[in-house]
């Protein structure tokens, strides 16, 4: 049985709101995600261990290198919104077996809103076993909960004395966890002093709201190592634009997860690039998965920043039919053929994942 290691990464104390900017390739700067994918993380990750550890151009950081080495020290996910402590889980990309035949006609095409799960309700889908009761949508359709979570919820996401359940769970329903706002910005020539506005995006967590990263420590040796770099990370900021304050955080450890053992199939928790003898999983009968094609800009301690090469990874979210057997997924180096540092640059697509059951196992 699989049990995570769970962070929880809010606002900074007496800093609101939690506001990153977690930019997607190939759109402007207005843009922004709610969620920040495990590939981006490890690759800042390396980038504090760099400047940690104060290696020279042509080194590869201790904290990279342990990834190459049999089994790898630490798998992490992406990071995930989080609701009153609640995290939030990717949706799998299996059938949601819900019985109640006109409750799924009222849905319709609310199916298409769903990107996030409870931890109830995603180790039921991955169970395959049935949504019988009700549920709570937040996030204009875009998360589930169930009630049960829904009373656990704290801080402001609590539910108040005297607060009607119905009442409740309308307030639920009708509060955004995050929104996306466009913040103006002024840029100058500096020749000609002719000024040009331009828009980046943020995406802002209401409070008692943020972000989930969920840990399997396969040495627990890394676990103070892991949480240094992350609190050197809280105080750098994750994501873009930091250097005008974006992606500051302050993070605490929440309660573990634990994931059942379902079957034959494994949910992506992170992205996910196979190894060579994992390529046939994408065509194996039971495997549901959408890929995304990554480039951007490299940071170097010791070399000019650049753009990396591109790269395909499959999604989180996505369902791989591995016959019970874990996942791997492999790191990959992606100088740009000319021009580039002498380090390596990594991209993770180590994969962790947690268990799901077979299509035959569904009812």
């Amino acid at each position: 049985m699989p049990t995570l290691t769970t962070y929880v990464l809010s606002a900074p104390p007496h800093r609101l709101p939690l506001a990153p900017h977690f930019g997607r390739e190939g759109i402007g700067y207005e843009e922004a995600d709610e969620r920040w994918p495990s590939d981006s993380l490890f690759a800042a990750l390396v980038a504090q261990a760099a400047l940690l550890e104060g290696v020279s151009s042509s080194d590869v950081p201790a904290f990279a290198r342990a990834f190459h080495e049999g089994e790898p020290p630490l798998l992490h996910s992406s990071l995930f919104p989080m609701v009153g402590g609640l995290p939030l889980l990717p949706r799998p990309l299996m059938m949601l077996n819900i019985p109640d035949v006109e409750y799924r006609r009222a849905i319709g095409k609310g199916f298409k809103k769903l990107r996030y799960l409870s931890p109830a309700l995603f180790r039921a889908v991955c169970a395959g076993e049935p949504i019988d009761g009700p549920i709570i949508m937040m996030q204009k359709g875009a998360v589930w909960i169930t009630p049960a979570e829904a009373r656990s919820l704290t801080g402001p996401w609590a539910r108040a004395a005297g607060e009607t359940e119905e009442a409740f769970h309308a307030r639920l329903t009708s509060t955004c966890i995050w929104k996306r706002h466009p913040v103006p910005h002024v840029s100058v020539d500096r020749s000609s002093s002719a000024s040009a506005i331009f828009e980046v995006g943020r995406v802002v967590y209401a409070e008692g709201s943020g972000l989930t990263l969920l840990v399997q420590y396969n040495d627990q040796t890394w676990r103070e190592r892991f949480e240094l770099l992350l609190t050197l990370l809280s105080e750098s900021g994750i994501g873009g634009k930091r250097g005008i304050g974006y992606g500051a955080f302050s993070w605490t450890r929440g309660p573990d997860l634990s994931f059942p053992d379902h079957g034959s199939r494994q949910v992506l928790l992170s992205r996910y690039l196979p190894t060579p003898a994992e390529i046939h999983l994408l065509r194996a009968p039971g495997s549901a998965y959408d890929l995304v094609t990554v480039g951007g800009w490299f940071f170097s301690a010791g070399s000019p920043s650049g753009r990396r090469s591109p790269i395909t990874l499959v999604t989180e979210g996505s369902v791989m039919a591995t016959n019970g057997l874990p996942l791997r997924g492999r790191i990959a180096d992606v100088r740009p053929p000319q021009d580039g540092p002498q380090h390596p640059v990594y991209r993770a697509g180590l994969a962790l994942s947690v268990p799901a059951a077979a299509p035959e196992a569904i009812q």
